[in-house]
Protein backbone atom coordinates (compact mmCIF):
# COMPACT_ATOMS: atom_id res chain seq x y z
CA UNK A 1 0.00 0.00 0.00
CA UNK A 2 1.40 3.40 -0.92
CA UNK A 3 1.12 6.62 1.80
CA UNK A 4 2.91 9.65 2.02
CA UNK A 5 4.09 10.77 5.68
CA UNK A 6 2.97 13.44 6.95
CA UNK A 7 3.99 14.09 10.46
CA UNK A 8 7.83 12.95 11.73
CA UNK A 9 8.22 9.19 12.81
CA UNK A 10 10.09 7.91 15.86
CA UNK A 11 9.83 4.40 17.15
CA UNK A 12 10.02 0.89 14.99
CA UNK A 13 7.23 -1.26 14.03
CA UNK A 14 7.92 -4.53 12.58
CA UNK A 15 11.76 -4.13 13.02
CA UNK A 16 11.14 -0.78 10.72
CA UNK A 17 12.95 1.79 12.24
CA UNK A 18 10.36 4.30 11.45
CA UNK A 19 12.76 7.58 11.86
CA UNK A 20 13.97 6.44 8.42
CA UNK A 21 10.60 7.72 6.56
CA UNK A 22 10.91 11.35 5.29
CA UNK A 23 8.21 13.69 5.76
CA UNK A 24 6.89 14.70 2.09
CA UNK A 25 7.63 11.43 0.59
CA UNK A 26 5.63 8.53 -0.22
CA UNK A 27 6.67 4.89 0.59
CA UNK A 28 5.50 1.76 -0.92
CA UNK A 29 4.65 -0.03 2.77
CA UNK A 30 3.29 -3.38 4.26
CA UNK A 31 -0.76 -3.54 5.00
CA UNK A 32 -0.44 -4.12 8.55
CA UNK A 33 2.11 -0.52 8.72
CA UNK A 34 -0.16 1.11 6.77
CA UNK A 35 -3.07 0.84 8.04
CA UNK A 36 -1.02 1.80 11.55
CA UNK A 37 0.45 5.09 10.19
CA UNK A 38 -3.13 5.66 8.52
CA UNK A 39 -5.22 5.46 11.92
CA UNK A 40 -2.94 7.54 13.52
CA UNK A 41 -2.98 10.08 11.27
CA UNK A 42 0.74 9.95 10.05
CA UNK A 43 0.53 9.61 6.74
CA UNK A 44 -2.26 9.36 3.90
CA UNK A 45 -3.32 6.95 1.26
CA UNK A 46 -1.81 8.00 -2.33
CA UNK A 47 -2.44 6.75 -5.41
CA UNK A 48 -1.00 3.06 -6.34
CA UNK A 49 0.29 4.71 -9.77
CA UNK A 50 2.68 7.13 -8.06
CA UNK A 51 6.05 6.41 -7.61
CA UNK A 52 7.15 5.81 -4.18
CA UNK A 53 10.36 4.09 -2.29
CA UNK A 54 10.37 0.90 -0.35
CA UNK A 55 12.01 1.38 2.97
CA UNK A 56 14.94 -0.33 4.17
CA UNK A 57 13.92 -3.67 6.92
CA UNK A 58 17.54 -3.59 8.13
CA UNK A 59 19.95 -0.76 9.08
CA UNK A 60 22.90 -0.21 7.10
CA UNK A 61 25.24 -0.07 10.28
CA UNK A 62 24.51 -3.73 10.58
CA UNK A 63 25.45 -4.72 7.33
CA UNK A 64 29.61 -2.60 7.29
CA UNK A 65 29.99 -3.87 10.72
CA UNK A 66 29.23 -7.67 9.97
CA UNK A 67 26.75 -8.59 12.66
CA UNK A 68 24.49 -11.44 11.96
CA UNK A 69 21.06 -10.86 11.33
CA UNK A 70 18.75 -12.24 14.16
CA UNK A 71 17.08 -14.55 11.15
CA UNK A 72 20.56 -16.31 10.47
CA UNK A 73 21.34 -19.63 12.37
CA UNK A 74 24.52 -20.12 14.37
CA UNK A 75 25.36 -23.73 14.34
CA UNK A 76 27.21 -25.20 16.90
CA UNK A 77 31.41 -25.96 15.56
CA UNK A 78 32.23 -29.85 15.26
CA UNK A 79 33.87 -31.75 17.52
CA UNK A 80 37.40 -32.38 16.84
CA UNK A 81 37.50 -36.13 15.41
CA UNK A 82 33.57 -36.63 15.12
CA UNK A 83 31.74 -39.32 16.46
CA UNK A 84 33.87 -42.90 16.96
CA UNK A 85 32.05 -46.25 15.68
CA UNK A 86 31.70 -49.36 18.16
CA UNK A 87 33.46 -52.18 17.08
Amino acid sequence: MRVRITQPLSGSIDGIQLNRFVIGLTYDVGTTLANYLLAEGLAVPVDESTPAVVPPVHDDTDLESGKPFHSEAHDRARRAGGRRRKR
